[in-house]
C-alpha cells in the first residue's frame, strides 16, 4: 500500500476511533455505566490479554486479531471513561 494510501486511511480510522470515543462517553454520562447494549465492552466477553491460560501456547492468527480486538474496544472505553470523568469535573 503506498503511503498516501496509508496516510488516508489512518486519518480515517483515527475519525472513526474518536467519534466512537465521544458517542460512548455521552452515553456513558447520561446513564452512569456502560450502555448494556454495547456489550463487547470491558467484561468477561473479551479475550484474555495473552498466553496465561496456556503458557507455552503459541498464539495463532485467529487469536492475535482477537486479542487486537479486545484491545482496541479496552482503549476505547477506558478513554470515553476519562473523557466522561473530566467533562464532570468541568461542570
Amino acid at each position: 500500500m503506498e503511503d498516501a494510501e496509508m496516510t488516508k486511511l489512518r486519518g480515517r480510522l483515527n475519525a472513526h476511533r474518536e467519534l466512537l470515543i465521544e458517542l460512548t462517553s455521552l452515553l456513558m454520562a447520561e446513564r452512569g455505566h456502560v450502555p448494556a447494549g454495547a456489550q463487547g465492552g470491558p467484561g468477561e466477553d473479551l479475550a484474555v490479554y495473552d498466553q496465561e491460560e496456556d503458557p507455552g501456547g503459541i498464539p495463532t492468527d485467529g487469536y492475535a486479531e482477537q486479542a487486537e480486538y479486545a484491545v482496541e474496544v479496552r482503549a476505547i472505553f477506558d478513554a470515553a471513561r476519562a473523557r466522561m470523568e473530566a467533562r464532570g469535573r468541568k461542570s
